[in-house]
């Protein structure tokens, strides 16, 4: 273990401190990492592959010299990171999770890959995953199934699991993910970390495998809202080799939230849909956050939402039919190297006809995303909600869930509340508030307007520091010793 480094501390925030003041070596933290990848991978399976550490350590030594030079580039210098295993980093394997890409090796970085390698962040490994990020669950028939840390009879959640139990574990301080239905959130919230969907655009997709371009966002999971932010601040901005991606300003988003007084901002809470089958637990817990942020001032409102009966049906219809076209090829001539699951996910993509197609979209672009809109704009400036609805469910629990009297398949409980902000490409951020009585993590998600993720970064940032989340969010011992 690096000398004098505390795992409750194991931010990018306070190591940013002391890297740069040379109280810790690049080299040393990367030890660090190395060190855990071999303790708790072996039995938490979060990483696909794991770089040759000897080029892990040179670029470690650079960035030391670097850094003892006055070269510092910023908080992410000399920071350990890691990848789903979807994102293209150069010359290291791409599987996707999948059996078709098993051998593939990029000869690119992804856009958000060259940026934050620019920041002079470490590259350590590429996470586990759902096959073609296409599941919520983080089970994956061919690499193995991530397990949760805080349980290891629970899921991680997915599909961008094996980021999530990465960071949660301290093997890797930040994870580059992706998210097209809550595969960032989802995990992020059961694992009890912080995980960013940022705005439809605001990062670039360039060298990611996608699943539905319409729906696909870049992001992270970190251990705190700052280092989202720091994150966020890295990886965003303009970039000619992906049309989406938009031209607004990147703002300093970690000076934003520790010096703007946002004080006063409008927060609601939609009484349809988001809490018809949350979990008792989950409930009060969510209403125990809201107590907490109005004593830091933030008022809190009730809201009436009009279109919550097409989330699901409108979102599962781009979803599936957008992944059928990009699958067309292999569905054809590589079809049974897929899983059971989403061969048939796929088969019933290509039964959803270009009208149905066409009709979903225009329901998200002129009723959906209109309304939502319109409330963050003349009601409130934020909205907030449990991020699942029910806490990690164990591995026997795949099937079917039961909230509320009522019976709900596991993967639509997990999506239920995290889908509709995909398919309106808001900003979306998930932090952990609390534990249930078996010990397993719960998270609210707060969604801002288009390009403001400094508003709910700075709420998640003023709620984490009068609740001593780092401390209190580590899972239990050997993950954390």
């Amino acid at each position: 273990m690096v000398k004098g480094l505390q795992f409750s501390l194991f931010s990018v925030k306070h190591l940013s401190e002391k890297i740069k003041t040379n109280e810790i070596s690049p080299v040393d933290l990367i030890e660090f990492c190395f060190d855990r990848i071999r303790k708790f991978n072996p039995s938490l399976n979060a990483f696909i592959t794991i770089i040759d550490e000897e080029d892990a350590y040179n670029n470690a030594r650079i960035a030391e010299r670097e850094i003892s030079q006055g070269n510092y580039r910023g908080p992410l210098h000399g920071i350990p990171f890691s990848i789903k295993d979807i994102i293209y980093a150069k010359d290291i394997r791409c599987t996707g999770g999948s059996r078709i890409l098993s051998e593939y090796i990029p000869k690119t970085d992804a856009t958000c890959i060259k940026k934050i390698k620019e920041a002079g962040a470490i590259l350590l490994g590429t996470n586990n995953l759902n096959e073609f990020a296409s599941g919520i669950t983080g089970v994956n028939p061919f690499y193995g199934n991530t397990k949760n840390p805080w349980n290891m009879s629970r899921i991680s959640g997915g599909s961008s699991g094996g980021s999530a139990v990465a960071v949660s574990t301290g093997m890797a301080c930040v994870s580059l993910g992706t998210d097209t239905g809550g595969s960032i959130r989802v995990p992020s919230s059961l694992c009890g970390v912080v995980g960013l969907k940022p705005t439809y655009g605001r990062v670039s997709k360039y060298g990611i495998v996608p699943l539905a371009p319409s729906l696909d966002h870049v992001g992270c999971v970190t251990r705190s809202a700052w280092d989202a932010a720091a994150v966020l601040e890295c990886i965003s901005g303009w970039d000619s080799l992906d049309y989406i991606s938009n031209h607004k300003k990147v703002p300093p988003y970690t000076k934003i939230i520790e010096t703007s007084d946002f004080g006063g901002i409008s927060i609601g809470v939609p009484k349809e849909y988001f809490f018809d089958y949350v979990h008792p637990e989950v409930e009060s817990l969510f209403y125990q956050f809201l107590e907490s942020i109005k004593s830091l001032g933030y008022k809190v409102f009730d809201l009436d939402l009009q279109n919550t009966e097409r989330y699901y049906n409108t979102w599962r219809k781009i979803r599936y039919a957008e992944a059928s076209e990009i699958h067309a090829h292999w569905l054809k001539t590589r079809k049974e190297d897929y899983s059971e699951e989403v061969r048939e996910m796929l088969i019933q993509g290509t039964k959803i006809s270009a009208v149905d197609y066409i009709h979903a979209m225009r329901i998200i672009n002129e009723e959906l995303k209109k309304e939502i809109l319109a409330m963050l704009r003349h009601k409130i400036e934020i909205i907030a909600v449990p991020t699942t609805i029910i806490p990690a469910p164990r591995f026997d629990e795949l099937a079917v869930s039961e909230i509320c009297g009522t019976v709900l398949q596991t993967r639509e409980a997990l999506l239920r509340n995290t889908i509709v902000f995909n398919s309106t490409g808001f900003p979306a951020v998930s932090i952990p508030i609390g534990l249930t009585k078996d010990n397993m993590p719960v998270a609210v998600q707060m969604i801002g307007p288009p390009f403001r993720e400094e508003k709910i970064l700075s709420v998640a940032y003023n709620y984490e520091c009068i609740n001593s989340k780092e401390i209190k969010f580590m899972p239990p011992s050997p993950f954390t010793s």
